[in-house]
């Protein structure tokens, strides 16, 4: 929750699933003051391009985008430790890449978003990524669903945007992300209806 002091009373702005909560009792002077608060929080959200998934309807349709990986599954099982050993017979980079991704997973996501948790793994194995989605999404090389290696970012759209979500590929059709509902980094399958109907592309910032 983010919140906000107004003349003495706190008042707080309730971010998850972009929705907010607006205290009682204010002049009509608090009010402006609040909205002001109000406007520069939404604004922060918005920035970052990792809003809570709305809806894929015609996403990419609209943004001309390459069409998901069909029905993909994972084989070696959904538990990082199963994954974490497939890994061990990548390239030095993009194993350490999915390691640390793999070890955050379930971990408490506060102070992390979808890009900025990007960010954090990459930077771990000495990787710079820009900060937002839409920056990561810009500067990296575009690859083929058909070629995704594990390691890769994949990007969703959720919403009218081309692109409001990343997460990093691990291998066996699975992905590692910071989950905008319950803020939490979770390992998921792209078989999952909501995330094969909303994967729009990826991009390679290691060379294979």
């Amino acid at each position: 929750m983010l919140g906000a002091r107004v003349r003495g009373r706190y008042f707080g702005i309730v971010t998850s699933g972009g929705a907010f909560s607006v205290g009682v009792g204010m002049s009509g002077r608090d009010h402006a003051m609040w909205f002001g608060y109000v406007l520069v929080a939404m604004t922060g959200l918005l920035a970052t391009g990792c809003g809570s998934p709305v809806t894929a309807r015609h996403a990419r349709e609209r943004s001309g985008t390459p069409p998901p990986v069909p029905g993909a599954t994972i084989e070696g099982g959904t538990d990082p430790a199963s994954l974490a050993n497939e890994a061990t017979q990548l390239p030095e980079t993009r194993r350490q890449i999915v390691e640390v991704a793999l070890a955050m997973t379930g971990a408490s996501a506060k102070r992390l978003d979808c890009s900025s948790f990007a960010q954090e793994v990459y930077g771990r194995s000495r990787l710079a990524l820009p900060r937002t989605t839409r920056q990561q999404f810009a500067v990296g090389h575009e690859v083929a669903m058909s070629q995704l290696q594990s390691g890769d970012l994949i990007f969703f759209a959720f919403s009218k945007r081309p692109v409001d979500h990343v997460g990093i590929y691990t291998g066996n059709g699975s992905f590692v992300h910071v989950s905008s509902s319950t803020r939490t980094v979770r390992l998921e399958s792209l078989s999952k209806a909501i995330f094969a109907k909303s994967l729009v592309a990826a991009r390679r910032f290691v060379e294979p």
